[in-house]
C-alpha cells in the first residue's frame, strides 16, 4: 500500500487565516505517500505566500493558479487540480476543513485489499474553531447502498467532497464536476458518478472535520439567481436521466420527485426576478422544461393545465406558489 500515490487536490480562495490548519492536517498523515496540489482561485490576500511556504518545506506539496481561461470558482479548480494529478487515487478537499490523521490510511486501505472497489468514504463532523469541540458525526441515513440513486434523492445517502478516495481509472474518463454550477455541484457531481453503478465502501467513522461559519469560494450563492439556476439544472439532469433510463416504469416515482422539484424550483427563479423582463427571459429559457416534463411522463400529464396556469400567474403577477406545490410527490425518507 505504501507505494501508491495518492492526490489532494484542494481548491482555495482567500483562506490565509485558516489555510495552515488544512495543511498541517495533511501533513501529519500517517499515509506519507502523497502529493497536495494546491489551486488557488485568484487569492488577494496572502495565500500564495502561505502556500509557498509549505512548497518550499515539503516537496509534496504543489501550487498552481487557476488559468485565466478557465471560469471562476472551486469547480474549475477541482478541475484543473485532477489534470495536474499523479497519484492512483484521487481525494478533493476543501481549503477550511481539517483531516484526522489516518484520513487517508484508512480509507486507502480498503481500496488496496479490494481492487474492485471504485471509491472508499467516510464519515465528517463539524467544528467551530477547535476539532477538539467537534460535534456529533455527520451519518448518512444511509450508508452502504445497493439502490444508489433512490437512496441518493430519496432516502439520505448522501458524499461530501472530500469524503471520498477515488480510484483514478474510474474517474478518467467521465465529466467531472459542472464548472458553470455555484449551487448543488456536489449533488450533481456524485449523482453522475452513482449513475455508471460503481462499487464502493463506506466507513462509518469520522474521518475529516468540516469548519462551520466560514464562506465558501463562491460568496453569498445560496441567494443568487446563479445558485437557484445551478439547483434547476441539477435536477433537470436528475429527470433527464430517469427518462432516459430503460427502467423508468420502475422509476416513475423517481421521475415524479424531481417533477416536483423542478416545479418549485421554476417558481422560486421566479421570486429572484424583480422585473418583468427578467421573468419574460426565464419563461422564454426555462418554462419549456416544466411543459416538457408533463407530456414526457404520462403519470405528469393530468397537470398540464395547472403548469400553464401557474407559468401565466407567476410570469405576470409574481405569485402562485399552489401551482406549482405537488407535495404527492415527496417520497423522501422522515424516518
Amino acid at each position: 500500500m505504501g507505494s501508491q500515490l495518492v492526490s489532494i487536490i484542494i481548491p482555495t480562495f482567500n483562506r490565509s487565516e485558516i489555510l495552515s490548519d488544512t495543511l498541517d492536517s495533511i501533513k501529519e498523515q500517517t499515509y506519507k505517500n502523497w502529493e497536495c496540489i494546491i489551486v488557488d482561485d485568484g487569492s488577494t490576500d496572502r495565500t500564495e505566500a502561505l502556500i509557498n511556504e509549505y512548497v518550499a518545506s515539503d516537496g509534496r506539496f504543489k501550487f498552481y493558479k487557476r488559468p485565466a481561461e478557465k471560469l471562476k470558482g472551486a469547480n474549475a479548480c477541482r478541475n484543473y487540480g485532477f489534470k495536474k494529478s499523479e497519484g492512483e487515487f484521487i481525494n478533493w478537499f476543501d481549503s477550511d476543513d481539517v483531516m484526522h490523521p489516518n484520513f487517508i490510511k484508512e480509507k486507502l486501505t480498503y481500496l488496496a485489499e479490494d481492487e474492485t472497489l471504485d471509491f472508499c468514504a467516510c464519515l465528517g463532523q463539524n467544528f467551530i474553531k477547535s476539532t477538539n469541540e467537534a460535534g456529533v458525526p455527520i451519518r448518512p441515513k444511509v450508508l452502504n447502498s445497493t439502490n444508489y440513486l433512490e437512496d441518493y434523492l430519496l432516502k439520505g445517502l448522501f458524499f461530501y467532497t472530500p469524503s471520498p478516495l477515488w480510484r483514478k481509472t474510474f474517474l478518467e474518463s467521465k465529466t467531472l464536476f459542472n464548472e458553470k454550477m455555484q449551487r448543488a455541484q456536489e449533488s450533481d457531481f456524485h449523482f453522475r458518478m452513482l449513475t455508471y453503478n460503481p462499487k464502493y465502501h463506506y466507513i462509518d467513522k469520522v474521518l475529516f472535520y468540516i469548519r462551520v461559519g466560514g464562506e465558501g469560494i463562491t460568496t453569498g450563492a445560496s441567494k443568487s439567481f446563479k445558485a437557484q439556476e445551478s439547483v434547476f439544472n441539477y435536477f433537470n439532469t436528475v429527470f433527464n436521466h430517469f427518462i432516459h433510463d430503460k427502467t423508468i416504469k420502475q422509476n416513475v416515482h423517481l421521475v415524479q420527485y424531481a417533477f416536483y422539484r423542478q416545479a418549485a424550483n421554476y417558481y422560486n427563479l421566479n421570486l429572484l426576478q424583480n422585473n418583468f423582463v427578467g421573468r419574460c427571459s426565464l419563461f422564454f429559457n426555462y418554462s419549456s422544461y416544466l411543459v416538457a416534463y408533463v407530456l414526457k411522463v404520462k403519470t405528469l400529464r393530468k397537470h398540464f393545465f395547472k403548469i400553464i396556469a401557474g407559468l401565466i400567474t407567476v410570469l405576470f403577477f409574481k405569485k402562485g406558489y399552489r401551482f406549482f406545490y405537488f407535495p404527492q410527490y415527496d417520497f423522501r425518507s422522515n424516518n
